[in-house]
């Protein structure tokens, strides 16, 4: 089957996601992976929990947070969420890539588009968006450059990291060493974070970095993914 034009990556000649249920897959990958269910469960009223995110792409992991958390009959949560793009769609592109998911999550993939159109996507750096939501008010910093310098410029250490940047060897810059000690240094005692790829380089920097890794099951097919937590 052909793959439609705009599900591609042209910088890294890759897709955007690779299974049909990709935000199924993220709520595998990145939350039941890292166990945010009982850490939420167990989080006191107000309390800000911190996520760092490589890779925003088309925001396919911020719509499966924002509908995990939803549902997940928890209120007066705070999430800030820090993502980082180096190469920023258009918001007409970002309908294209989110509307194969339009059935399940329309709501939200409007919510996100609407804020998203209204960011100067020109203009590296942070830019804000806000969305109040059942369980509470998720706060999206999204940095426009590259992954290091968004990774420095984070005052406060993640909680979580969701680690979505393409594959080692279509994108290896967002694996690279020195981005994931990076992360490591951003991330709190007994943070977490999760990743689809189980490539040995990445475990590997992950263990530099200060994480204890182990596979968990995978999705669509793939059979394993890793998770760490910091040491």
């Amino acid at each position: 089957m052909q793959i439609p034009p705009y599900l591609v990556n042209e910088h890294y000649d890759d897709r955007y996601f690779d299974v049909v249920n990709a935000i199924e897959e993220a709520k595998q990958v990145f939350f039941q992976g890292s166990g945010l269910s009982d850490i939420f469960s167990a989080m006191g009223p107000g309390k800000e929990f911190r996520i760092g995110e490589t890779g925003f792409g088309a925001g396919r992991v911020l719509i499966a947070l924002l509908d995990f958390l939803d549902n997940c009959g928890l209120t007066d949560m705070a999430i800030t969420y820090n993502s980082v793009e180096l190469h920023p769609i258009t918001s007409g592109r970002m309908v294209s890539i989110l509307g194969g998911f339009r059935q399940t999550v329309g709501p939200l993939i409007d919510l996100l588009v609407r804020a998203y159109s209204r960011l100067d996507i020109a203009r590296p750096g942070w830019h804000q968006m806000q969305f109040t939501r059942p369980f509470g008010i998720l706060t999206l910093n999204l940095w426009i450059g590259e992954a290091l310098e968004m990774v420095h410029a984070l005052t406060m250490p993640c909680d979580a990291w969701f680690l979505d940047g393409h594959g080692p060897k279509k994108n290896p810059s967002i694996w690279r060493p020195e981005l994931l000690l990076a992360v490591g240094e951003k991330t709190r005692t007994t943070g977490t974070c999760a990743t689809y790829t189980v490539a040995g380089a990445v475990r590997r920097g992950l263990i530099a970095a200060g994480f204890s890794v182990e596979q968990c099951p995978g999705f669509g097919g793939k059979k394993s993914v890793l998770r760490g937590i910091k040491q």
